[in-house]
């Protein structure tokens, strides 16, 4: 017997829900064969088998990876990542304009607003609700692109209106060395935890062919957005110099 498209979706909303429950990806393997194995014997549906994916997931005692090591790599490195990037982002502008990094109160507060979404996903009921709540990451994502875009508009106009001030060089260099240095801990982190990442059938051998596909290199990619992000800011920033009359 092959499982059908709804129990499939069934089992995929299995694998989130032990993935939220910091499951280690052999044991999400191991549970997953159990169902399909279950299904094939008895013939039945995977919702009639097990209930809900969230119920049948809480029901399991399962081995968990170690959660301090995973937020550190999940949530403080992002948070760290988006906040150098946002001051590198403001002196990109500043370096091609008047040299100076002026940054204003409500500037600060608005630039702060996307470092507070992320920070909250180090509280389990944040990822949850943005995982099992389709519209929320598009809303999350528009506050973000708001926020940024307001503080752009509240950006001091002159040293006079501005809270804090600096140069705009030591400050890029400074920041896009940390985006750098983020990253190479990032990708040794992501390299580190593989074992425990990946979700393996405890059937397949090491090279079998219906061995899940291997992410690894897509989240090592996820480690360098932040200085990809950069450079494409900072080339933008020149550019705009170049055709300002």
């Amino acid at each position: 017997m092959t499982t059908s498209t709804t129990d499939d979706t069934w089992i995929e909303s299995f694998t989130v829900e032990l993935r939220l429950r910091h499951v280690s990806g052999p044991a999400i393997g191991d549970a997953i064969a159990g169902v399909r194995e279950l299904l094939t014997d008895s013939g039945q549906s995977a919702e009639e088998a097990f209930g809900s994916p969230r119920e049948y997931a809480a029901s399991l005692e399962l081995p968990t990876m170690n959660t301090r090591e995973q937020r550190i790599r999940t949530v403080l490195l992002p948070v760290l990542g988006l906040f150098t990037f946002l001051i590198f982002s403001v002196a990109s502008t500043a370096r091609f304009d008047q040299d100076l990094v002026l940054v204003s109160v409500p500037q600060l507060l608005l630039l702060g607003i996307p470092v507070l979404l992320t920070v909250l996903f180090a509280f389990p009921f944040y990822p949850r609700a943005v995982i099992r709540q389709r519209w929320l990451p598009v809303v999350l994502m528009l506050v973000a692109g708001a926020s940024g875009g307001l503080a752009a508009l509240v950006a001091p106009a002159s040293a006079d209106d501005a809270w804090l001030m600096g140069s705009a060089l030591p400050l890029l260099i400074g920041t896009g060395a940390v985006l750098v240095m983020l990253s190479v801990v990032g990708t040794v982190a992501t390299l580190r935890s593989r074992d425990d990442d990946e979700i393996i059938a405890p059937l397949h051998a090491p090279d079998d062919e219906g061995r899940p596909r291997d992410w690894s290199q897509l989240r090592i990619a996820v480690n360098w957005l932040f200085p990809l992000m950069a450079v494409v800011v900072f080339t933008m920033a020149w550019v705009f110099s170049l055709l300002r009359p």
